[in-house]
C-alpha cells in the first residue's frame, strides 16, 4: 500500500512522499530537507504548541452559518451522504479518539506531467489579474483512479483532470469587510502552482483531507475537472525559516502564506482569527506592508474559514 512516507521533526514533515507526484523525480523535498537544523530548532523552541500531523483532530461535522475560530463558515449547511468521495474510512482514521494520521494516508499512485501548465499573476494599477488553465506546475496522480490502485479500496474518484479557464480580477491592495463572508464550494483561491484551492469540506461536509484520497502533492480532480487541494500542497516551497513565503491568493484578493508566522513558529488555529488569518508586516508586491492575510496550518481548516474581505 502506498502511503505518505513522512518522518515528522516537530510538525515540520521529511522525507519523501511514496507513489510520486512532486518534483522532477517524484521526490517531495520540504523545508526540513532543505533546513533541517532550522527545523530542529523551531521544534524545540515550540514544543508546547505543536500539533503532530499523525494525531490531527478530524473535522467531520465542523462547518456552520457564521464564522468560528476553528470551522468552516459554510454558505452550505446542508450535506447528504453518498454524494461521493470516500465511502470508507482508511486505516489512517481513529475514530476512538477522533483524529487521524495524516502520513499514513494512502496515496493515489502515478506521476502525469502536465507541460501545458499556464499561470500568470499581474498587478496593473488597483488591480491583479489571475489567469491560467488550472493545471499544476508539478506532477500529479492518476486519475480517475485505476482499480489497481491501494487508493481505490477508499475513494474511486472517477474524474479526470482537464484545463479549465481561470481568469479573476482581484483588489492588488485589498481591504478587510465589516463583515465575513461565507465559503460557497469550489475554488476559494489559487496557489502559486496554478491549480485552485477548496475549503476544507467534502461533499458530504465531512474532513475532505482525511477521508478522500488524494495525489501525492494533496489534490485531485472535482467533476468538473478542476485539480485541486483542500490544504497546502507539500509540493510548494516554503522557506526554510523566518514568516513562511507567499503561496497563493485567495478570491478576496489576500494572500495565502505557509504554515509559520512572525518568529519562523508553526502557527495553529489559536494564532488565527475566524477566517483564518490575521494582520501584521508582510511583503508584499516587493514592499513591507501592514496587511491582513491568511495563514495554512496543518489543523482543519488548514486554509481558509471564511472571507475577510469583498469578493468580486
Amino acid at each position: 500500500m502506498a502511503i505518505r512516507n513522512f518522518v515528522l521533526v516537530g510538525i515540520v514533515a521529511i522525507g519523501p512522499a511514496a507513489a510520486g507526484g512532486c518534483g522532477g523525480e517524484g521526490q517531495v523535498t520540504t523545508t526540513a530537507d532543505r533546513d533541517a537544523a532550522t527545523a530542529a530548532d523551531d521544534a524545540s523552541r515550540d514544543a508546547t504548541t505543536i500539533v503532530s500531523v499523525m494525531r490531527l483532530p478530524l473535522g467531520d461535522g465542523k462547518y456552520l452559518p457564521a464564522p468560528k475560530q476553528g470551522y468552516v463558515f459554510s454558505c452550505k449547511t446542508t450535506f447528504m451522504t453518498g454524494m461521493g468521495g470516500a465511502f470508507a474510512d482508511g486505516p489512517w482514521i481513529h475514530r476512538d479518539t477522533g483524529t487521524f494520521d495524516f502520513t499514513a494516508k494512502t496515496v493515489v499512485q502515478g506521476e502525469v506531467r502536465w507541460p501545458a501548465h499556464a499561470f500568470t499573476a499581474r498587478v496593473t494599477g488597483a488591480t491583479r489579474t489571475i489567469t491560467g488553465n488550472g493545471l499544476p506546475d508539478h506532477t500529479t496522480g492518476t486519475f480517475p483512479i485505476a482499480a489497481s490502485d491501494p487508493a481505490y479500496a477508499y475513494d474511486r474518484n472517477p474524474n479526470t483532470i482537464e484545463a479549465q479557464t481561470n481568469t479573476w480580477s482581484l483588489p492588488a491592495n485589498p481591504a478587510v469587510a465589516a463583515t465575513e463572508t461565507c465559503l460557497g464550494g469550489g475554488p476559494i483561491g489559487v496557489l502559486l502552482s496554478g491549480a485552485v484551492f477548496f475549503d476544507a469540506l467534502d461533499a458530504e461536509g465531512r474532513d475532505a483531507v482525511a477521508h478522500e484520497t488524494q495525489d501525492a502533492c494533496q489534490a485531485h480532480p472535482a467533476p468538473s475537472g478542476a485539480y485541486h487541494y483542500h490544504s497546502l500542497s507539500t509540493c510548494l516551497p516554503d522557506s526554510g525559516s523566518g514568516h513562511s513565503a507567499l503561496l497563493g491568493y485567495a478570491r478576496d484578493g489576500f494572500g495565502i502564506f505557509g504554515v509559520r508566522g512572525e518568529g519562523g513558529q508553526p502557527l495553529t488555529n489559536a494564532d488565527l482569527d475566524v477566517c483564518h488569518g490575521h494582520t501584521h508586516e508582510i511583503s508584499w508586491d516587493g514592499s513591507i506592508v501592514s496587511l491582513y492575510h491568511y495563514h495554512a496550518t496543518y489543523e482543519y481548516p488548514y486554509t481558509l474559514g471564511c472571507f475577510r474581505g469583498a469578493v468580486p
